[in-house]
């Protein structure tokens, strides 16, 4: 009987050292979501000749959308979302002509590795010359 609580002693010892040295998921190991951006959220910026967004992990493919549009809901032509190609987290789209000062919303879509489908929404503004 000693010898059988001795080695359940040592296989919960085992198990508990095995999860310690496991580290725990982080936000971007479980769910796509947008990591960062060019303008950042929220920023007052010059007229951007382009949006730029990074994801925490690369979307599946021909999934993202990139839009932008007025305070007043108007879209601004933009090219389609590409991805860069030297980073696949990476996507963006070049505008057609140049902003006028005012608030403008990027919304954008993407659907992570695991099948959910993610979208949201993000303002900046363009500051007068």
């Amino acid at each position: 009987m000693k010898t059988l609580l001795q080695l359940a002693a040592l296989a919960t010892g085992l198990t508990a050292a095995l999860v310690a040295a496991t580290p725990a998921p982080t936000a971007d190991d479980l769910h796509f979501a947008l990591d960062r951006s060019t303008p950042e959220a929220d920023a007052t910026v010059e007229a951007p000749s382009e949006i730029r967004l990074w994801f925490t992990q690369e979307p599946q493919e021909g999934t993202t959308s990139i839009r932008v549009v007025e305070a007043e809901d108007a879209g601004v032509h933009v090219t389609e979302a590409t991805q860069d190609n030297e980073d696949a987290t990476s996507f963006y789209v070049q505008l057609h002509g140049t902003l006028p000062p005012g608030t403008y919303t990027v919304s954008w879509r993407g659907m992570g590795q695991d099948g959910h489908v993610v979208r949201d929404s993000f303002q900046f503004s363009v500051a007068a010359r």
